[in-house]
């Protein structure tokens, strides 16, 4: 009796220190608490980071207003993709199911761009593309939290300062012909393959720049918020739903907005060239 005790004991014991399987393609983040958003102390600094920016001086507290104030916050561990969804994938994903899309994502996965993430899907495009793939879309605490790898940063996934355009692909034509270029509806699509930069402490890439990437929640403002989302209010930030977007972009103009605790949303239904996503997954018992 007592031997069938202990070899229950060391069992549970094992089964309960038991790493998970992670799926293929995917990461683990554990889970933590950490501090999200951005303190109103913060704001110089972001300021400073961005100044290059026009009328940054003007409009800074308003633009990052959506990211304060400073909030502890708790995730569970969860997968997520290493990588982008790129437009192979996509590819597969309406082929076999023969899903009409919302957004025009053909426009740019022809044959050389298959491992480029894929972009101009709505948010409802990518959450029938993560239940196609037993997934969901992450949470903006938990792609906040992935983001930064488990590091004590809180700008970007290689620490606390720009690293002039080395380690993320964001700022093209970030010169005055590239705006003149924009302007002019001459301006070219300019992601990269999925991976072409480094990957971040916990396997990540691109968790700032190539596409900014849809996330599962509604943008709100954050809890406790309430001086700050009035504001908000009465411009009509909050008047239309919208959901988070995080991340940046090839087509961010200044790393202020590339940042790990950057946010911005976008109507549901919409679509645009430098937005994607990337699935995350709960750890389920069969893990």
């Amino acid at each position: 009796m007592r031997l069938l005790t202990l070899l229950v004991l060391i069992c549970t014991t094992l089964g309960a220190s038991a790493e998970p399987e992670i799926p293929e393609g995917m990461v683990l983040a554990p889970g933590a608490r950490f501090a999200m958003g951005v303190s109103q102390l913060e704001l110089e600094d972001l300021a400073e980071l961005g100044k290059d920016v026009p009328h940054m001086d003007n409009h800074y507290r308003g633009w990052f207003l959506k990211e304060m104030p400073l909030h502890e916050v708790r995730v569970d561990s969860f997968f997520l993709d290493a990588k982008e969804v790129t437009n192979a994938q996509f590819s597969r994903f309406v082929e076999e199911t023969g899903y009409q899309a919302e957004g025009n994502w053909c426009e740019h996965a022809d044959d050389e761009r298959e491992e480029h993430p894929v972009v101009r899907v709505s948010w409802n495009d990518a959450q029938a593309y993560a239940a196609w793939a037993g997934c969901r879309l992450p949470t903006e605490a938990e792609w906040e939290w992935a983001a930064r790898g488990g590091n004590d940063s809180r700008w970007f996934p290689w620490g606390e300062t720009d690293d002039k355009y080395s380690l993320a692909n964001y700022g093209h034509d970030r010169n005055f012909w590239g705006g003149v270029k924009g302007l002019l509806g001459f301006q070219r699509i300019a992601t990269d393959e999925v991976g072409h930069f480094s990957a971040n402490d916990y396997g990540l890439y691109d968790m700032s720049g190539n596409v900014a990437e849809w996330c599962a929640d509604d943008l709100l403002p954050y809890a406790g918020a309430k001086e700050i989302a009035d504001p908000f209010r009465d411009e009509g930030y909050f008047d239309h739903p919208k959901k988070c977007v995080r991340g940046g972009s090839w087509n961010s103009p200044n790393p202020v907005f590339v940042r790990c605790n950057s946010r911005s949303g976008r109507a549901p239904e919409g679509e645009c060239w430098a937005v994607g996503f990337r699935c995350a997954r709960l750890i389920s018992p069969n893990n």
